[in-house]
């Protein structure tokens, strides 16, 4: 899927502070990359849940991501569905030269 090309998620990630939570991240490859969101959701269609789907599948990508993120804490934020859900808190971690 184009949605998960690493330049997407870099391009992303140059746009996000140095202190994030997915659903931050989620908000901004929406409003970045709307057509390939959208083809990504429309594949994950036959899920239970398309949304949470391709979410989880997002989270998993940024875990992938080390050098430039870690892992912080969990919290809670508004979803996409505008509910308050637990989820990921990120750190940007200094490029290295």
């Amino acid at each position: 899927m184009e949605l998960f090309r690493d330049d997407v998620f870099e391009t992303v990630l140059d746009a996000m502070d140095d202190r994030f939570d997915s659903h931050d991240f989620i908000f901004e490859m929406m409003r970045q990359f709307p057509r390939q969101y959208t083809a990504a959701l429309y594949e994950c269609r036959r899920s239970k849940d398309p949304i949470r789907a391709l979410h989880a599948q997002i989270g998993r990508k940024l875990s992938e991501m080390r050098g430039r993120i870690r892992k912080s804490r969990m919290k809670r934020s508004r979803n996409v569905r505008g509910l308050p859900s637990a989820n990921q808190y990120w750190i940007k971690t200094p490029k290295e030269s």
